[in-house]
C-alpha cells in the first residue's frame, strides 16, 4: 500500500519532466519512443486494476490475497521505469528495463516457491519409481572393497 504513494507522486513528476523535455520538439514522445509510451499506458492500466483489486481483497488472509498487491507493485514500477527511460539516453533506458526484470522474480518468489517444490517432489518420486522398477540401489560407488588378509 505505501507503494501507491510513491507511484502517485513519481508518475506525474516524470510526465511533467517529459513535457518540459519535449516542449520545443516537433514530435511527441509517442512518435519518438512508442514502445516506452505504450508500455507506460498498458502498465498504468494494469496497475489501476490491480490496485483496485488489492483494496477489495485486503481483508482476506490467504496467500492469494497478496497477489493483487504484488501485481500493483510490479506494474506500477514498470510504468515509472518506462517513463524514466524516455528521459534517459537509449542505452541507459534499456539497461533500466533489463534490471527491472529482476523485480517480478523477487516479488513473486513466494508464489514461485510452491510450484517449484511440487515439481521437485514429482521428479523425485518419478526417479524413485524408476530406481525401484530397475532395481537400482542408491550406491553410486561400485568399486570392490579391498580385502585385508591377516597372516
Amino acid at each position: 500500500m505505501p507503494w501507491h504513494a510513491v507511484f502517485a507522486f513519481l508518475n506525474p513528476l516524470l510526465i511533467g519532466v517529459i513535457q518540459v523535455k519535449c516542449q520545443g520538439a516537433s514530435s511527441s514522445p509517442f512518435l519518438t519512443n512508442p514502445t516506452e509510451m505504450w508500455t507506460f499506458l498498458l502498465a498504468t492500466l494494469v496497475y489501476c486494476f490491480a490496485f483496485a483489486a488489492n483494496i477489495k481483497w485486503r481483508r482476506r488472509r490467504t496467500i492469494y490475497a497478496l497477489f493483487p498487491g504484488h501485481m500493483a507493485l510490479i506494474f506500477g514500477s514498470l510504468s515509472s521505469i518506462s517513463l524514466f527511460s524516455i528521459i534517459l539516453p537509449t542505452m541507459w533506458g534499456q539497461l533500466i528495463f533489463s534490471l527491472w526484470i529482476f523485480l517480478p522474480v523477487l516479488v513473486l518468489r513466494q508464489f514461485l516457491y510452491w510450484p517449484f517444490q511440487w515439481t521437485l517432489k514429482v521428479v523425485s518420486r518419478l526417479v524413485s519409481n524408476i530406481r525401484k522398477r530397475f532395481n537400482i540401489d542408491g550406491n553410486l560407488d561400485e568399486r570392490p572393497q579391498a580385502v585385508i588378509v591377516l597372516v
